[in-house]
C-alpha cells in the first residue's frame, strides 16, 4: 500500500507535533535536522550534523557577505553558522515550532540582529526575483508534493550567477520501493525520485548542476546513530512515543541498507 503524502499543512503538522519535535532536539543534536557527515563514526549526531553544513557551505563556495535565504531552515543551526561567517541571512520554515526555536537559539547565541527567520512555504517564496547570492535547502524538498515548484522558486530568487545548494533523502537506483515507502511513512514523501531526477529538476528550472554527491555512508551512520539513541530512555518521550519512533528508524536502517533509499548534496548554479 503506498503511504499517504502530505501536503503543506500535512508537513508542517509532522515538524509542530511536539513527540517530533523533542525527537530532534534531543536525539538529533538539537540545532540541524539534517544528515550528519561522519569521517571516522565516532563523531556525535550533532558535531556530524554541523560538519555536513560546512561541507555544503564549502562546496557551494558561499563566503563572506554573501546574501544567503534557507528556504527550510529547522532550528536555525545553518544560519548562525552563516552568520558567523559573515554572510547576510533569512530563514525561512513551514513549522511554527522550529521558527520559535530558531529564533530562540539566535537570541541565544547573540545573533537575532543579524537573523531574520519567518514562517513561509518554499511553493511560494515571500522574497524579490534575483535578491540572494545563495540559497540553501537541507533535507526539506523530499517533503514537497510539487518538487519541481520548489526548483523553480529558487531559481527566481537568485541573482544571475547565484548559487542553490541543496541536499535530500532519495530513493537508490533500483529501489524496491515498497521498502522505501515504509520508511517515508513517518515523514509522509512520496517515494521515487533519484539522485538523476533531481538533477533533471533542477536543469528544467534553468539550473546548471556542477556537483551531484551521492553520501549512502553518511546517511547510513547517521541511522545507525540515532537507533543507539533510542536504545535508552529519551527525556521528554512517553514510552509509547519512543517506541513508534524507534520501530520507524529501524525500518530506515532495513532500506538503508539495501541501497533503497540514499542522500546526496547537490551545486546548482543559475546561468549568468
Amino acid at each position: 500500500m503506498t503511504a499517504e503524502v502530505f501536503d503543506e499543512a500535512g508537513a508542517a503538522a509532522y515538524y509542530d507535533n511536539d513527540d517530533v519535535a523533542t525527537f530532534y532536539r534531543n536525539c538529533w543534536g538539537g540545532a540541524d535536522i539534517h544528515i550528519g557527515h561522519y569521517e571516522t563514526g565516532a563523531e556525535t549526531v550533532a558535531d556530524a550534523s554541523s560538519a555536513m553544513t560546512r561541507l555544503l557551505i564549502d562546496r557551494a563556495g558561499i563566503g563572506p557577505g554573501d546574501r544567503v535565504l534557507d528556504i527550510a531552515c529547522g532550528f536555525g543551526g545553518t544560519l548562525r553558522l552563516l552568520a558567523r561567517m559573515g554572510c547576510e541571512v533569512r530563514g525561512m520554515d513551514i513549522s511554527k515550532q522550529g521558527v520559535a526555536t530558531a529564533r530562540e537559539s539566535n537570541r541565544a547565541a547573540g545573533l537575532d540582529d543579524r537573523i531574520s527567520v519567518e514562517v513561509g512555504d518554499f511553493h511560494d517564496i515571500a522574497s524579490a526575483d534575483g535578491a540572494w547570492d545563495a540559497v540553501v535547502c537541507q533535507e526539506s524538498v523530499i517533503h514537497s508534493p510539487d518538487r519541481p515548484k520548489v526548483f523553480s522558486e529558487a531559481f527566481r530568487v537568485l541573482r544571475p550567477g547565484g548559487v542553490f545548494a541543496f541536499s535530500d533523502i532519495l530513493t537508490g537506483e533500483n529501489a524496491d520501493l515498497e521498502k522505501v515507502e515504509a520508511a517515508f511513512a513517518r515523514l509522509g514523501a512520496a517515494a521515487g525520485a533519484t539522485v538523476r531526477d533531481y538533477a533533471g529538476m533542477a536543469e528544467a528550472a534553468g539550473f546548471e548542476v556542477t556537483r551531484a554527491e551521492e553520501r549512502p555512508e553518511d546517511i547510513r551512520t547517521h541511522y545507525d546513530k540515532l537507533a543507539e539513541a533510542l536504545e535508552e530512555p529519551v527525556e521528554g518521550l512517553t514510552p509509547d512515543a519512543q517506541s513508534a519512533i524507534a520501530q520507524s528508524i529501524a525500518r530506515w536502517q532495513d532500506a538503508l541498507a539495501g541501497g533503497h533509499i540514499t542522500w546526496a548534496a547537490f551545486v546548482a548554479r543559475k546561468p549568468a
